[in-house]
């Protein structure tokens, strides 16, 4: 056990005594026990099979994004490269029409790849809610099944003694319920 703080271990040692001795009912005069568990929802997020699906998916998004706007600046290279060839070939005229198409291409793309970051912005949103719900899930599955009376977060716990942490109970509940999870391929539909 660490001891970061007496006051704050003298406050978890009143905690587990109840849970220990337990807090009697007032209302039927029958004994209640409290059962404490302390959980890192960090590690659940970090080790679960739907959040490693999720993240796999995002970034085979993202390396498609990134392969199609690195051909695009690719192709505005060769044609920023044309046209000062031509610089001299045209008539002013002429030219400044080329390089007006080409600054509309080029803005075209910056507009293109700020949509795109935006779109991945609400993926992600989507996804962390659709994850997050899940997760709450499992563990008022493993708090109800257990019969539970408290569950901490683990980074709200200044101390805690080894044999409170349910995390891995939890993540087991959480990747019994749910394995995987399919991002939509339509990221335009997905409500804000």
């Amino acid at each position: 056990m660490k001891i970061t703080a007496f006051p704050a271990f003298f406050t978890l040692m009143c905690v587990l005594s109840l849970s220990v001795i337990g807090v009697p009912a007032f209302s039927q005069n029958k004994p209640a026990t409290i059962k404490l568990g302390v959980v890192n929802l960090n590690d659940i997020a970090r080790l679960s099979l739907m959040s490693k699906d999720i993240a796999r998916q995002i970034d085979a998004k993202r390396k498609t994004f990134r392969d199609e706007i690195k051909n695009e600046e690719e192709g505005l290279r060769k044609t920023a490269d044309e046209l000062q060839k031509k610089r001299v070939i045209l008539a002013p005229e002429a030219f400044r029409k080329e390089e007006r198409a080409f600054r509309k291409k080029t803005t075209a793309l910056q507009a293109k790849v700020q949509q795109r970051n935006q779109e991945f912005i609400r993926l992600r949103t989507f996804a962390t809610r659709e994850y997050e719900k899940e997760r709450a899930k499992a563990l008022l599955e493993f708090a109800q099944k257990n019969d539970f009376t408290l569950i901490l977060r683990r980074r709200e716990v200044l101390v805690s003694a080894d044999f409170l942490d349910i995390t891995k109970m939890v993540l087991e509940v959480l990747n019994t319920r749910k394995k995987s999870f399919k991002l939509p391929d339509d990221i335009s539909k997905i409500e804000n």
